[in-house]
């Protein structure tokens, strides 16, 4: 499979995630079935982005996003993000929890969380 694909198309739409990352939409004309498969297979793989809004890519911008490594990774979201997550809907959800604002009555969780996995800490030394 072709390292890069190369289409016509334009940001769409950008929109901030609750991590600080970005959600870019691009649109594209009709492309050819071999654009769009090579596309579809590019799905959920880390990759380099290059928008250019000349008609030419030259063959050293080429070169240089092939040649771009990244550790970035489509995993969604990471364990301590999903833990939050459902933290949040639970503090939603708890009349008495909602006493609180969110990131007090988060941090008081975790503080109870950790001195809970210390105390396992302790029995591993004895």
């Amino acid at each position: 499979m072709k390292k890069t694909v190369i289409f016509e198309g334009g940001v769409n739409k950008v929109s901030t995630l609750s991590d600080g990352s970005l959600s870019i939409n691009i649109h594209t004309q009709e492309l050819p079935e071999e654009i769009m498969m090579r596309i579809f297979q590019l799905r959920k793989k880390p990759g380099m982005v290059l928008l250019s809004t000349d008609d030419k890519i030259t063959e050293e911008e080429l070169k240089a996003v092939e040649e771009f490594t990244t550790d970035f990774e489509f995993t969604g979201k990471t364990p301590s993000q999903r833990l939050r997550a459902v933290m949040y809907r639970v503090w939603e959800g708890s009349p008495k929890a909602k006493e609180f604002e969110f990131s007090l009555w988060y941090d008081a969780q975790m503080n109870k969380i950790i001195e809970k996995y210390k105390t396992l800490i302790d029995g591993f030394s004895h």
